[in-house]
């Protein structure tokens, strides 16, 4: 009976919305939904606030449909609803309607990432969803925010995020190419993170399409001798040394490679407590004692746009990559 009561009461205001009446079909949404989570009947409220956020955006209603979109998010945390596919679903049907400009859909976004590191399985929030919010990002030209997404996402973000950073780098005529990689490739490894890491690299190399020389490089000291790119922009040989070396036993190359490169990175805000973080992750090297929430200040100014305009492109000498 509560299910049938619940389409009638949708059918009158999905005809509410069709004839133009947006405002009195807005308030009703409002008020039956209101009236359902009085009484906990969770589920039928949810149905109807998707529905009418669905409908008034398809409406170009946006900013109603952005208050009930809200709304089913509040309810969403109310009835602490498990993160599955279904629901997870009615959340993209709504996102893929939301007008960029659309000054709720930042509050909607915030509620929804909420609602998933509460009532799922991931402290960062789900991986699909901050995927589909990082790829929406990216192709609205807003590189900061997707990249904060994709670093939490799934393999697809990965490799996205390699043809973000090349994308980003053109626009940029102050810095070497290499440098939006290594921000991306660093933070990776500073969560331990090889496969992606090594994904968002191949990724760029591929978007960027270098020409390259080769060097030697062995991954133990009697391991085989192997054959690396090496490229013109010393952010990427730095990048790749560092992905090639926390693969192998290798402290002292790793110190060498912070000791070579460390005039490049030194100029990067948030670079030095990237490297720390590698070294403790991959080598057990105790990082240095400072003052302060180091973690807060990095991401903050990771995430708050591009690099510095003071970095260094080439760096003199190189470490030698067969290193032992």
């Amino acid at each position: 009976m509560a299910q049938k009561g619940t389409g009638k009461t949708l059918e009158k205001l999905k005809s509410s919305v069709n004839d133009g009446k947006y405002y009195e079909a807005h308030q009703m949404y409002r008020t039956v939904a209101r009236r359902y989570n009085k009484q906990e009947k969770y589920s039928q409220s949810i149905k109807l606030l998707h529905d009418g956020a669905v409908s008034l955006m398809q409406h170009k209603q946006s900013a109603s449909g952005s208050d009930l979109a809200n709304y089913m998010m509040e309810t969403y945390m109310l009835a602490n609803l498990p993160v599955d596919e279904k629901s997870l679903d009615r959340v993209i049907d709504i996102l893929e309607l939301y007008p960029s400009t659309e000054v709720g859909r930042k509050a909607f976004l915030s509620k929804t990432f909420s609602w998933t590191q509460k009532n799922g399985d991931y402290s960062e929030g789900d991986p699909e969803l901050h995927d589909y919010v990082g790829t929406m990002f990216y192709q609205e030209g807003q590189y900061s925010l997707a990249e904060e997404h994709l670093l939490v996402g799934t393999d697809h973000s990965a490799e996205l995020l390699g043809e973000l950073s090349y994308t980003w780098a053109q626009q940029d005529a102050n810095n070497g190419n290499g440098i939006y990689l290594a921000r991306v490739v660093l933070q990776y490894l500073a969560m331990k993170s090889i496969r992606h890491a090594t994904m968002t690299f191949n990724s760029f190399i591929k978007a960027a399409n270098l020409s390259t020389s080769q060097a030697d490089f062995r991954y133990s000291p009697a391991g085989e001798t192997v054959k690396v790119p090496t490229f013109d922009d010393s952010w990427l040989n730095f990048t790749q040394l560092v992905l090639l070396t926390v693969q192998r036993d290798g402290s002292a190359l790793f110190t060498q490679l912070k000791s070579t490169y460390g005039p490049m990175y030194h100029q990067q805000k948030g670079f030095d407590d990237l490297i720390d973080d590698i070294g403790a992750a991959f080598f057990n090297i105790q990082k240095p004692r400072k003052q302060g929430n180091i973690m807060q200040d990095l991401m903050n100014s990771l995430f708050t746009g591009g690099p510095s305009t003071n970095a260094s492109r080439q760096v003199t000498g190189s470490p030698s990559l067969g290193l032992d």
